[in-house]
């Protein structure tokens, strides 16, 4: 095609036909799932990052103090949200440039020959079974999610076994097994508890604070739950996008060694008819 995009009627692309062709080259089903994976990575990071602080908050207030194991855990769990965001966003651009790479003009112009057509389906196969293995990470994520969302669920929704000591209503936690979150070499006695020194029971005040607290956690960790889900179906549709890609970059590999076969054979029949010609003629 000449500079300026002239057709072959001689005249000039307009403008409407050239933003077609742009946008022939816009890889949309990449493009949703980036956005799915944007939005989702940004809804679970925020929410999952506040819900593990006040976590912590939660369970190591007043006379209570948590054992190093578990503050060393929510550490854990704190960073690795931000690394895991900035890691998703790094992966989703490049899915997103494969993305481009292998749709209309682009892919014929970047994907033609045998051995950048191989090197391309190599490099989709990579990040198909990469893309895959994330999957299975987010979603074994999404399952571990269900447990602090149903653990403040039992605990501020339904309430849970509460019972009553000189009218104040108390909560245990260690009938949830999270007596190894404390501290138990601390024996200060609570100031709103008949029971001594147990730092698993929230008594009085501390019971009702826990019931706010617990609410707001109870709805993070549902919004963080709900981002990773979101996450995990936009890593679906990036396994469906790289599945086509792989599969028409495959073809386009097929294409090309037929048109490629096809024109030397056209070149060759040339040449017989060329050469019958000329010796015709002497």
């Amino acid at each position: 095609m000449k500079r300026g995009y002239e057709l072959q009627t001689g005249e000039k692309e307009g403008c409407c036909d050239a933003c077609i062709r742009c946008l022939g080259r816009i890889p949309y089903a990449s493009l949703i799932a980036t956005i799915l994976l944007a939005a989702g990575i940004a809804v679970f990071c925020g929410s999952f990052y506040t819900a593990v602080i006040q976590t912590r908050t939660l369970f190591s207030f007043d006379f209570r103090s948590v054992t190093d194991n578990f503050f060393n855990l929510t550490e854990a769990l704190k960073w690795s949200a931000v690394g895991i965001t900035a890691f998703m966003g790094v992966y989703a651009f490049i899915l997103l440039l494969i993305g481009f790479l292998a749709t209309g003009a682009s892919k014929e112009k970047k994907y033609c020959g045998f051995g950048t057509g191989l090197g391309s389906r190599i490099t989709v196969a990579f990040f198909l079974v990469l893309t895959y293995i994330i999957f299975i990470g987010w979603l074994l994520m999404s399952c571990m999610g269900v447990i602090p969302s149903l653990f403040f669920y039992l605990t501020v929704i339904v309430k849970a076994t509460p019972y009553t000591v000189g009218n104040q209503n108390c909560l245990n936690l260690q009938q949830f097994g999270l007596d190894v979150v404390f501290n138990t070499t601390n024996n200060n006695t609570p100031g709103n508890t008949a029971l001594g020194s147990n730092m698993w029971e929230y008594c009085g005040n501390d019971y009702n604070k826990f019931q706010a607290d617990g609410f707001q956690l109870f709805n993070l960790y549902i919004v963080a739950l709900v981002g990773a889900l979101v996450v995990t179906i936009s890593l679906v549709h990036y396994l469906m996008c790289l599945s086509a890609n792989y599969a028409h970059l495959k073809d386009s590999g097929k294409i090309y060694k037929y048109e490629e076969t096809k024109y030397r054979e056209e070149q060759e029949l040339h040449n017989i008819v060329t050469n019958s010609k000329e010796k015709l003629n002497y």
